[in-house]
């Protein structure tokens, strides 16, 4: 029984007996009870949200307080990855993390938890020194060993990763990776190129013979009446001329 009922049959019936009144009464605290119940459950209901709200907002400012899941603070691992922050200027990233594809993902110290990931190629980075004088000391030519652990056996190469591993510069690894790669392609292309001039020589060397043939064979007397048959110039020439430098080209 609601109160607006209540005071409807009190204000209309002016001679109501205690047995009716003690059920008014009852259905009041009835009424009473339920509310009080559906207020408490509200009020619970309110807390965990407000809880959860503000344990959401704990969490959005320590975001960049601690790393992202999967990544780690920077710390000179990558020390070119800036990112722009607008009007020209950047800011280092703060947290990274190492892509499977040799790329690198950041976030700046500003982003916020919605903030997508930048991203970044791995490079080696220039290592500046100077002398004494202050000037610039001139980059040495790769040594025989270096060269040999770039490209060398792969228990060798292992070696060499690990001791990259702890110097603890993510693009100096990349990018000794990335030459060995560069070098295995550059060898599979200069076999391939090797076998092509193989097959080009011999293709070569039959044509002379097939010129030669045509020529003994005199060919070119047994259908002379074509000779002032029009031809584009230069129908004359090879499809294709080698330069001085021994490559090909279109003719």
């Amino acid at each position: 029984m609601s109160p607006r009922t209540t005071q409807t049959i009190l204000a209309t019936n002016d001679d109501l007996d205690a047995v009716v009144l003690r059920s008014i009464a009852n259905g009041l605290l009835t009424t009473i009870a339920c509310r009080e119940t559906d207020m408490a459950m509200q009020h619970h209901r309110f807390t965990d949200r407000i809880k959860g709200l503000e344990d959401r907002i704990l969490e959005y400012e320590e975001t960049f307080e601690r790393a992202p899941e999967g990544y780690i603070l920077n710390d000179g691992r990558v020390p070119h990855f800036r990112i722009p922050c607008g009007n020209g200027l950047s800011r280092p990233a703060k947290w990274i993390k190492l892509n499977d594809d040799g790329t690198v993902s950041g976030f700046a110290d500003t982003d916020g938890p919605k903030s997508n990931p930048h991203i970044a190629k791995l490079y080696a980075q220039p290592d500046d020194q100077y002398t004494e004088e202050g000037d610039a000391r001139p980059a040495l030519p790769l040594p025989p060993w270096f060269r040999f652990l770039l490209v060398g056996p792969s228990h060798d190469f292992a070696l060499l990763h690990n001791a990259l591993v702890d110097h603890d510069d993510w693009g100096l690894t990349r990018e000794v990776h990335r030459y060995r790669e560069l070098d295995r392609e550059f060898s599979d292309i200069c076999i391939k190129l090797e076998q092509m001039q193989v097959d080009l020589d011999a293709i070569s060397q039959a044509r002379s013979s097939s010129e030669s043939r045509l020529l003994l064979a005199r060919a070119s007397e047994q259908v002379d009446k074509l000779e002032n048959v029009p031809r584009k110039a230069q129908a004359t020439r090879s499809a294709w001329k080698r330069k001085s430098n021994g490559r090909g080209r279109p003719a």
